[in-house]
C-alpha cells in the first residue's frame, strides 16, 4: 500500500487564511436566486467596512507594501493579494482558503487558474490528498473537483451551489476567441441563458483564486480574466510583477528561510569565469516586424569571433557550426530579443555564455551532480527518506533519441551514473538494506532515471514516467520505486515541485522570465521520509537533511550572489543588514532626510551600525545578544532626540526587533552568539594618545619613474611570467540562504581552451586591470619575449590576472622606498569614539575579531582595554600573543578595531596596541604588532608585506609628529617580550 501524506497545519499557513477571511469581518452576503451562483455582496454597502478590514489586517501584519483599492461600483467585485514563498505551502493555503470561505460565507463556485499542465496536474492532486483531512477539519465539508475540459466546464457551471465545487485550468484554456470556453453556441442550456461557457461562468459570479500570479500579466491574458467577472479574485505567489493591490499577508523568502520552513542551499559552482568566456550577443536586427533578420556573433571551434544571420525556424548549431547548440531553434525575432523555442532567449546586446552547453563542460556538471547525490544518499536512506536530483537540460533531443543523434546527456548520465554506483557498492561498510536498494537496479540503469518533456507526451514508454513524476508523489517517493533521478527542460521549472528533491542541476541557460529563487523553488520544499512526514524542526540533524546542493555552471555568474540579492529584493518588509534613508521613509520611521539622519546618527553613536559616508548606507553591527543588552538603551537615545518622535523611535525598535529575531533563526543550534565588548574608561585615557594618532587622516604619495618601470616589469616577465593550459574547478559554498558564503575544496580538470580577446581588447582590459595607460600596457605586451607572449593563448584571463599581479608588485617595489604619508587631523568619530568623540560604552565583538579567547589571567585582564574576561581574535598566534600580555611594562593592551590605514595596495588594520612604560622613563611608549601565524617571514603573503612595508612609513611619520610609536611584526618564533625589548634595542627587531 502506498503512503499518504500527513497533514498537519501549520501556523503561517493558518495565519493566511485567517486574514483572508477577516477581510470579510461585518460584510453581508446576500444569495443568490438560482442554485448555481455565488452570494454576492453589495459594494456600496460593503466598501467602507472592507476599507477598514484590509487596512486593520495590513497594520497588524505590518504590512506597507502595495495599494488598498475597493471598487464602488455597481457590480461588486474585490482583488486580495498573497505573497507567499515557494515551497511553503501555497496550494494548502488556498485550498483551506476555499473551505473557510464556503464555511463562513458560503463561497461555492471557486475557479483555480495556473500557468502550466504540470502545476495542474499538481493541484489537483494536492486537492486530493488534502480531502480526507479537511473534511474532518471542517465538519465533513467534501470538494466536487472538475479537471477543465469542455465537458467537465458544463458540470462545474450546472453543480449546486450547496456544495464546493472547484474548476482547475490553465491560462491555456481560456485566453484566446478560439478557445472552447469563448466560443458562442456551443451548449444550448446554458445557466442562466448564456451564450457560452464563459458567459455563463461570469453569471455564475466565481471566486477565481491565481497561482504564479506573475505569469498572468499579460494585457490579453487581463482582458480574459475581466471576462469571468469574479466577486472575488486572490492571487497566491512567491513573484508579484506589477504592483500589489491589497496585500494581507506576506511570508517573504527572507522569513521563509528564517523560519525555517524551507530548506537550506548549497551552491555548487563547475568551472569558473574564464572558463566560460564563449559568448553569443545578440548585436543587430533588421528587417520589418513581419520578418526580423538578427545579426548574432559568437566564437568559432577555432577561437576567432563570427557572425551569423538568424530568422525564425533557423537552427543556432546549424548556423554556428557548435553542434551542441542544435537545440537552439529560433521561434521569433523581436527589436529586443532572439527567442527560441527552448525558452532560451538572446537579449539585445548582452553578451550570453555558451560554454556550459559544450559536451565537455555538460559531462562534468553531470558527473558533480551524481557525486553529490551519492554523498548523501546512504544517510537519507537510513532516516527514511528517499533522495531525488532534478537536472534542466536546453534540449530534448539530448535526453530522447532524436533520430541518428546521440542523445549526448542521457548518455553522459548513464556512463557516469554506472561508474559512480560500482563505487559506491565495493565499499565494504555499506548498510546492507542500502546496498540491496542500489543493486536492485544495476542492472538496468535506465530505471534510475527518466525525463518529463512536452514532447514526451506521445513518446512510447514514456506514459507511465510522466504520470509517475507528475500525478503519483506518493509512489515516486517510495523506496519500492527505483526513479531517483528527473530530467525536464522548462516544463518542471515552475509551479511543479517535490520535497525531496536534494540536488538540482542546470544544464541549460537561465533565461529572464523565471528568476534563480524560482528554478531552485523546485527543491526548496522540506524533505519526508517513508510515512510522508516531514523531519521535526528539533531534529538534531534538521539542518543537514534539509539541504538543497545546487549544481551550476561558472556561466551563471555568481549564483550564490544572485540569489541572496533575489531573496533580499523578495523581501516585502526589507528588514536587513544594510538598509538606508528610504528604508526609514517605508516603516515611518522617519519623515525626511534631514529626520533619517538624525537616526542614523545616533544609532551609529551607541555603535548599532556603521555608516557609509558615499552610499549613506548603514550597517548593523551588533550580534542578536550585544542588541538586546543595549535594546532599552537604543530606544531611551532615539526618544531623547528632539527630531524623531517618540512613535518613530519606537518603529525604529520595531524594525531591529524584527531583524534580530529572524537573524537568530539563521544560526544552526551549536551556534553560539559572540558577547558585546565593554571599553573601560578609565584604560582607554591611557591609550587615548595611541589611539587618536591611529586614525589620523593620511595622504599616501608616491612617484614612479616610467622607464625604469617598464624595465622592470619586462625582467621580472622573463622570469615569473607562466600561465599553464586551462582547467575547470567545482567550487561548493553552502548555507547561501543565511547570506553568508562557505567555501569548501575544489577539484580541477583540463580543458581545451578557446580565445576569449582581441589584442586590443586584451591591452584595454589589461590597462583597466592596472590603472596604466593603454600606451605603456602596449609597450610591456611588445616587449614581451615571444615564448612568454605565446602563453597567453592558454588562458586569457588566467594570463590577465598574471600580468596584473606582476606589474603590481613592481609597482610596489620601485616605490616601496619612495612611500610617504601626509598626515593631517585626528578623527573624531571612530570605532571606540561617537560623532563628537565620546568613548562608546561597548562595542561589537565582530570588529576585533571573529571569535572570543578567554582571559584566564588575572594580570592580563587588569591591563585590557575591555573590562570583559575575554578578548576578540582571529588566529592562534593571537590567542598566544594574548596570553603573554601579562609583561610588567604593559600598561594597556587591546586587540584593535578598525583603523584603515591607506597602502597602496589597499588598507591595512594593525592587529594589537599596547601602552608600554619602561623603567625611568618620563613619558610611555606605544607598540604596535601585526601577528603572522607563519614560521618564517618569507611566507607571508607578498601583499600582506606590501602593506606592513607601507604601514612602517606611516608609523615613522607619526614619530616625526612626536609620538613614540613603535611597529613590530610577530611571527611564531617571536614572543611579546622579545618584541617590547627590541623599543629599546633596535637591533633585536
Amino acid at each position: 500500500m502506498v503512503a499518504q501524506f500527513q497533514y498537519d497545519r501549520l501556523a503561517h499557513q493558518s495565519q493566511a487564511v485567517q486574514n483572508i477571511a477577516e477581510v470579510f469581518t461585518d460584510v453581508r452576503f446576500v444569495m443568490p436566486s438560482g442554485m448555481q451562483g455565488n452570494p454576492i455582496f453589495v459594494p456600496k454597502e460593503a466598501q467602507s467596512a472592507l476599507q477598514a478590514n484590509i487596512a486593520r489586517i495590513r497594520a497588524a501584519s505590518h504590512i506597507r507594501a502595495g495599494t488598498v483599492a475597493v471598487a464602488s461600483t455597481a457590480t461588486p467585485t474585490l482583488r486580495l493579494d498573497v505573497l507567499m514563498e515557494t515551497g511553503t505551502g501555497k496550494t494548502f493555503t488556498f485550498i483551506e482558503t476555499i473551505h473557510k470561505l464556503h464555511q463562513k460565507h458560503g463561497l461555492s463556485k471557486f475557479i483555480v487558474l495556473v500557468p502550466s499542465n504540470a502545476i495542474r496536474q499538481g493541484t489537483l492532486k494536492s486537492l486530493q490528498t488534502t480531502a480526507a483531512f479537511f473534511s474532518r477539519e471542517y465538519d465533513g465539508q467534501k470538494v466536487n473537483v472538475f479537471n477543465y475540459s469542455s465537458r467537465t466546464v458544463q458540470g462545474f457551471i450546472h453543480a449546486s451551489n450547496h456544495a464546493i465545487s472547484v474548476l482547475v485550468a490553465t491560462y491555456q484554456a481560456f485566453a484566446g476567441d478560439t478557445k472552447v470556453i469563448n466560443k458562442r453556441g456551443v451548449e444550448a442550456s446554458l445557466f442562466g441563458n448564456a451564450k457560452s461557457f464563459m458567459d455563463a461562468l461570469a453569471k455564475i459570479r466565481p471566486v477565481l483564486i491565481i497561482d504564479e500570479p506573475h505569469r498572468f500579466e499579460g494585457k490579453q491574458t487581463q482582458e480574459y480574466l475581466a471576462k469571468f467577472n469574479p466577486l472575488l479574485t486572490i492571487r497566491f505567489g512567491a513573484t508579484f510583477k506589477s504592483d500589489y493591490i491589497n496585500l494581507i499577508y506576506t511570508l517573504d523568502s527572507l522569513d521563509a528561510f528564517r523560519q525555517r520552513l524551507v530548506k537550506g542551499i548549497t551552491v555548487d559552482t563547475v568551472g569558473s569565469g574564464a572558463d566560460m568566456a564563449q559568448v553569443l550577443c545578440f548585436t543587430a536586427v533588421s528587417g520589418t516586424a513581419k520578418e526580423r533578420t538578427a545579426q548574432v556573433s559568437h566564437q568559432t571551434l577555432s577561437g576567432q569571433t563570427a557572425t551569423v544571420q538568424l530568422r525564425a525556424k533557423d537552427n543556432l548549431g546549424e548556423k554556428t557550426g557548435l553542434g551542441f547548440l542544435d537545440g537552439h531553434v529560433v521561434e521569433t525575432v523581436t527589436a529586443k530579443e532572439v527567442r527560441f523555442t527552448n525558452d532560451f532567449s538572446l537579449p539585445l546586446g548582452e553578451p550570453t555564455s555558451y560554454g556550459m552547453l559544450a559536451e565537455q563542460m555538460q559531462s562534468l556538471i553531470i558527473e558533480r551532480s551524481i557525486a553529490n547525490h551519492f554523498e548523501r544518499e546512504e544517510a537519507l536512506f537510513k532516516r527514511g527518506l528517499k533522495s531525488l536530483s532534478l537536472f534542466f537540460i536546453d534540449a530534448v533531443a539530448k535526453y530522447l533519441p532524436d533520430g541518428s543523434k546521440p542523445a549526448v546527456v542521457r548518455e553522459a548520465f548513464e556512463r557516469h551514473y554506472r561508474v559512480q554506483l560500482l563505487a559506491m557498492l565495493a565499499k565494504p561498510d555499506l548498510d546492507a538494506n542500502y546496498r540491496a536498494y542500489l543493486t536492485r537496479s544495476a542492472a538496468d540503469i535506465s530505471q534510475v532515471h527518466k525525463g518529463y518533456f512536452a514532447r514526451s507526451h506521445s513518446e512510447k514508454g514514456e506514459e507511465e514516467a510522466i504520470k509517475l513524476i507528475l500525478q503519483e508523489k506518493e509512489k515516486l517517493l517510495s523506496f519500492d520505486t527505483d526513479l531517483r533521478f528527473i530530467f525536464s527542460m522548462w516544463a518542471l521549472q515552475e509551479g511543479w515541485d517535490n520535497p525531496n528533491i536534494f540536488t538540482l542541476c542546470k544544464l541549460a541557460p537561465s533565461h529572464s522570465k523565471i528568476t534563480k529563487l524560482q528554478q531552485i523553488g523546485r527543491g526548496l520544499r522540506l524533505a519526508v521520509n517513508q510515512q510522508l512526514e516531514r523531519v521535526p524542526l528539533d531534529d538534531a540533524a534538521f539542518d543537514e537533511i534539509n539541504e538543497l546542493v545546487v549544481v551550476v555552471p561558472a556561466s551563471e555568474g555568481n549564483f550564490v550572489d544572485a540569489i541572496q540579492n533575489e531573496i533580499a529584493a523578495h523581501s516585502v518588509q526589507r528588514v536587513a543588514r544594510v538598509f538606508d534613508d528610504a528604508v526609514l521613509a517605508e516603516f515611518g520611521i522617519a519623515p525626511s532626510t534631514r529626520v533619517a539622519n538624525r537616526v542614523l546618527d545616533a544609532l551609529a553613536a551607541l555603535g548599532v551600525v556603521a555608516l557609509d559616508d558615499i552610499s549613506g548606507k548603514a550597517t548593523l553591527l551588533l550580534e542578536r545578544p550585544d542588541y538586546l543588552a543595549k535594546r532599552d538603551a537604543i530606544l531611551s537615545s532615539l526618544k531623547a532626540i528632539n527630531a524623531i518622535a517618540p512613535e518613530n523611535a519606537e518603529k525604529m525598535q520595531d524594525y531591529l526587533d524584527r531583524y534580530y529575531d529572524g537573524y537568530s533563526q539563521v544560526k544552526h543550534k551549536a551556534d553560539k552568539a559572540k558577547p558585546g565588548l565593554s571599553v573601560n574608561a578609565g584604560q582607554f585615557q591611557k591609550f587615548k594618545a595611541l589611539w587618536d594618532n591611529l586614525n589620523r587622516s593620511a595622504v599616501l604619495r608616491y612617484e614612479l619613474d616610467s622607464e625604469t618601470f617598464i624595465t622592470s616589469v619586462l625582467r621580472r616577465i622573463a622570469t615569473d611570467f607562466e600561465v599553464l593550459p586551462l582547467t575547470l574547478s567545482v567550487t561548493r559554498v553552502a548555507s547561501v540562504q543565511s547570506l553568508h558564503e562557505v567555501h569548501s575544496t575544489q577539484q580541477s580538470y583540463a580543458v581545451t581552451s578557446h580565445s576569449v580577446y582581441s589584442l586590443s581588447d586584451f591591452v584595454r582590459e589589461l590597462a583597466n586591470a592596472t590603472k596604466l595607460s593603454l600606451h605603456t600596457v602596449s609597450r610591456i605586451l611588445s616587449g614581451m619575449p615571444a615564448v612568454k607572449f605565446a602563453q597567453i593563448r592558454h588562458n586569457e584571463n588566467r594570463a590577465l590576472t598574471v600580468l596584473k599581479d606582476l606589474i603590481t608588485r613592481c609597482i610596489h617595489e620601485l616605490i616601496i622606498n619612495k612611500v610617504t604619508y601626509e598626515l593631517r587631523e585626528i578623527k573624531v568619530k571612530t570605532a571606540l569614539t561617537d560623532s563628537a568623540g565620546v568613548l562608546l560604552e561597548t562595542i561589537a565583538v565582530g570588529q576585533c575579531g571573529v571569535e572570543t579567547h578567554p582571559i584566564i589571567n588575572a594580570a592580563i585582564q587588569a591591563r585590557s582595554l575591555y573590562d570583559d574576561k575575554f578578548m576578540p581574535v582571529d588566529s592562534q598566534i593571537e590567542r598566544d600573543t594574548v596570553d603573554e600580555s601579562s609583561q610588567v611594562a604593559v600598561t594597556v593592551f587591546a586587540k584593535l578595531p578598525k583603523i584603515n590605514i591607506p597602502t597602496p595596495v589597499g588598507n591595512y588594520n594593525p592587529d594589537f596596541g599596547y601602552v608600554v612604560e619602561r623603567q625611568g622613563a618620563a613619558q610611555a611608549l606605544y607598540l604596535v604588532v601585526e601577528t603572522k601565524g607563519y614560521d618564517n617571514p618569507a611566507e607571508i603573503p607578498t601583499k600582506e608585506q606590501w602593506k606592513m612595508q607601507s604601514a612602517e612609513q606611516f608609523f615613522k611619520a607619526l614619530q616625526t609628529q612626536g609620538l613614540p610609536v613603535h611597529y613590530r611584526r610577530k611571527i611564531n618564533s617571536d614572543t611579546l617580550a622579545q618584541l617590547i625589548a627590541s623599543i629599546d634595542n633596535p637591533a633585536s627587531k
